[in-house]
């Protein structure tokens, strides 16, 4: 019995090396584009040569292309000589590989994809219009992790040629699905700094997709740019958990808040998402919208610090993306300085920290202990849910009706 029981010690402790050796066999390609000495001067070449699971250790510099990865690869930006900066910016976008889309780093048909430390810049684009999406970073039919990564300049040719709201082009960071594939995906998205993008810092759209987007500061150009802007846009059955993020657009300025509305800055959007996605713990400032709920069940909406929202709500709720917004929670949110406090915000019904567009399916949902500083009103319309337990401090009006207020809000009168 003992001479089995040490042969199956033995065996095991085999299996485990084995399966350590492996691992550790993976191989290091190096990267210098203006190194001596070096096998590797193009960041292409060593894709190309990669065995899957290998990792690719880029040098600081200046590399004019665009890299496809389709095999399971860890792309990393290393220090060298005082210098931490690795700067991908292709001379001229293409649709490489014959993809239907244009990015600087393509991740295609694959999984355990890593990339860390670079700067990426998309700007030397000649797209318009909104037919070829651009990104920095496009994840289609692939999971991995993009970390610590500088990610802009997504901005299109002629910036205001793609007015369509969804899903626009122009992101910093894409993850999809194609047509038939439907996952599971996963992706993870953190400690990034994304700006100057024509529409969303980060889109993820498509069933079987799970983003886990986490400690980025993402920067927009707001409503002076001319179009529609978002921080995060989770969409069509991809499950959201946005959590620890700093989002800032631009409020409205010179720009009326009516027409403002029609090109309108949103942190956080959900529309027609997977069940149980979350926004928790983000700071959100400087939009029109803090956080746009269109179609979610069993979401959270939890713990957000939203500030200096002008033109619409700092948490707005409805369900016309998916005929539903249900059995979700919003909790725990401290929102203040939500503008105007006039006749735009009675006209418009706009101005709240919380607001429900009544009639599209939003009903079964928890609104309890926000704390709403320094707005017209604190929670409007919830005709389907429950609010309750809310800390309310210079609101002009604490809770509003819409049995009460049908056709707009009362008037911006001081009591």
């Amino acid at each position: 019995m003992k001479s089995k029981l040490n042969r199956r010690v033995l065996q095991s402790g085999l299996f485990l090396l084995m399966g350590w050796c492996n691992w550790g066999h993976a191989a290091i390609l190096r990267v210098c584009a203006n190194g001596a000495n070096v096998t590797y001067t193009t960041i292409g070449a060593a894709v190309t040569a990669a065995a899957a699971g290998d990792e690719i250790d880029v040098c600081p510099a200046l590399y004019a292309e665009q890299v496809l990865i389709t095999k399971p690869l860890t792309l990393r930006g290393v220090g060298a000589n005082g210098s931490g900066r690795v700067l991908i910016q292709p001379a001229a976008l293409t649709n490489a590989g014959n993809l239907p889309f244009q990015a600087v780093i393509s991740v295609v048909n694959t999984k355990d994809v890593f990339i860390d430390g670079l700067a990426i810049d998309a700007s030397q684009n000649m797209l318009s219009g909104c037919s070829v999406p651009l990104a920095g970073i496009h994840f289609s039919n692939a999971s991995g992790t993009v970390s610590n990564n500088a990610i802009f300049g997504a901005v299109l040719f002629y910036p205001k040629s793609c007015t369509t709201l969804f899903p626009g082009s122009g992101f910093g960071v894409q993850v999809d699905t194609t047509s038939g594939q439907s996952g599971p995906f996963s992706v993870l998205i953190n400690g990034n700094s994304i700006h100057d993008f024509n529409r969303d810092g980060i889109l993820v759209t498509g069933s079987g997709i799970t983003a886990d987007v986490t400690g980025n500061s993402i920067t927009g150009l707001g409503p002076g740019y001319g179009t529609f802007q978002f921080g995060v846009f989770i969409a069509n059955g991809a499950v959201g958990h946005i959590t620890g993020n700093t989002i800032s657009q631009a409020n409205c300025g010179s720009i009326d808040p009516t027409s403002c509305m029609n090109v309108r800055s949103e942190g956080v959007v959900f529309r027609a998402v997977g069940n149980g996605s979350v926004v928790d713990s983000n700071v959100i400032t400087s939009t029109q919208s803090g956080i746009f709920l269109n179609g979610a069940n069993n979401a959270q909406i939890t713990n957000n610090i939203i500030m200096n929202i002008d033109a619409m709500d700092a948490i707005d709720i409805q369900g016309t993306a998916a005929g539903y917004f249900t059995n979700s929670l919003i909790s725990g949110n401290r929102i203040s300085r939500v503008f105007p406090i006039d006749m735009t915000a009675s006209a418009n019904k706009q101005g709240c920290g919380i607001k429900e567009v009544i009639g599209t399916g939003v009903m079964h949902n928890l609104i309890v202990d926000n704390t709403i500083t320094d707005a017209f009103c604190g929670v409007a319309y919830v005709t389907g849910d429950n609010p309750f337990s809310g800390f309310y401090f210079n609101t002009l009006y604490t809770t509003l009706d819409n049995d009460q207020y049908p056709d707009a809000f009362p008037p911006p009168v001081e009591p």
